[in-house]
């Protein structure tokens, strides 16, 4: 569900180096120049909404800091989310690879402060053609992001609720966890509790319920928003068979 994250910040840096991403890492330095002069920058502050669901795209935009997850809008009023976007991660993909106006079938809003490159669709359809090796790698991020969606279908359909609440603590351990004593990991409140019941595919009560008993059976301990996992290998444990 999550890829293994560095070392996060919460503070916005005013620039990024898209050398650093893993997409750019191989381009030509021709390929940095022009994407650095055509970007447009932007900064989201926690809780504000970078792209509506159902709003046309216009390129696409890529996550230099921050955190972002992609929610989607039910019929019936409720919001889920889809997944979490980090650094390196793209938006509006869609637009870029389509000749027609591509519309957003989710809405895109930072989890925490967050500064967005945008790349207008013409520019990038014209640097895809004229740069093969930034194509590729385009396509391997995508390809990653739908084996990552793949699984956590599987999983939603093919769990019971408390192996998914396993899975998803397990995958933030991975991701976000930062040691908090000996044989233990904190992971951060990053996350409400009804974002979490959302990525783990529950109702927030009955995630509530399960993280009770988690704490009661010593695998995990609830303090001041965060969770603390101090028995890690106990908790995979009831992650099930993979899927």
């Amino acid at each position: 569900m999550f890829v293994t994250n560095v070392v996060r910040s919460s503070v916005m840096n005013s620039t990024a180096n898209l050398k650093e991403l893993s997409v750019f890492s191989d381009c030509p330095n021709s390929l940095m120049e022009e994407m650095e002069n055509a970007k447009i920058q932007s900064h989201y502050k926690k809780g504000q909404t970078i792209h509506y669901q159902g709003t046309p795209f216009f390129g696409l935009s890529c996550i230099v800091n921050g955190l972002v997850k992609k929610v989607k809008s039910l019929d019936s009023g409720e919001d889920t989310i889809i997944s979490v976007c980090e650094r390196g991660d793209f938006f509006g993909v869609n637009c870029v690879l389509s000749n027609t106006t591509s519309f957003a079938t989710y809405s895109t809003v930072a989890m925490e402060n967050s500064t967005i490159y945008f790349f207008d669709k013409t520019f990038m359809q014209n640097q895809l053609k004229k740069y093969p090796q930034f194509a590729m790698n385009l396509i391997g991020k995508l390809k990653d992001c739908i084996e990552r969606h793949e699984l956590r279908i599987l999983s939603l359909s093919k769990k019971s609720v408390r192996e998914r609440v396993a899975e998803t603590l397990i995958n933030l351990v991975n991701s976000y966890g930062t040691a908090s004593g000996k044989n233990s990991v904190s992971i951060p409140n990053i996350f409400s509790r009804i974002e979490l019941s959302s990525l783990a595919g529950t109702a927030n009560e009955t995630l509530i319920r399960t993280l009770s008993e988690l704490q009661k059976e010593g695998v995990i301990k609830l303090k001041n928003g965060c969770i603390d996992v101090i028995a890690h290998d106990e908790l995979k444990s009831y992650m099930g068979a993979a899927v």
